[in-house]
């Protein structure tokens, strides 16, 4: 019975070790000295020009305060079509050795979607000129 229980502990302590996700920017990513193995959520912008689409695999960068970090990629589950050049992204995965984040996961909304409209010529001169 005490090794059903030992082995039962063991189980769920490992478990919950290996869905821990923690959250950290480029830089943050990119300035740890122990940041391989372990899973990590990194936001910022997708870097122009940088998405590379092949048959099993996508590669972009992700960008924030002037660095950039290499996203590789390579899950079962097709991308969000908002993944695009400036749009805000997370990918959810390990940082590896090489340099490299290895995406299982990402998620993505569009840049342009959000943004505010652009005001008409003169529409906020005539709303202050009625007083």
């Amino acid at each position: 019975m005490g090794l059903i229980l030992i082995t039962l502990v063991w189980l769920a302590y490992s478990g919950i070790q290996e869905s821990k996700t923690y959250y950290v920017t480029v830089d943050e990513l990119q300035e740890m000295s122990d940041a391989y193995d372990r899973r990590y959520r990194v936001a910022g912008n997708v870097a122009v020009g940088s998405i590379r689409r092949s048959e099993r695999r996508v590669e972009f960068q992700l960008e924030q305060n002037g660095k950039l970090l290499q996203v590789v990629y390579t899950g079962t589950e097709p991308l969000p079509d908002t993944l695009q050049d400036r749009a805000e992204a997370i990918a959810h995965g390990r940082y590896q050795r090489d340099g490299i984040f290895h995406a299982e996961t990402v998620q993505a909304k569009c840049a342009s979607k959000y943004e505010a409209a652009p005001m008409a010529a003169g529409a906020g001169e005539e709303a202050g000129s009625a007083y």
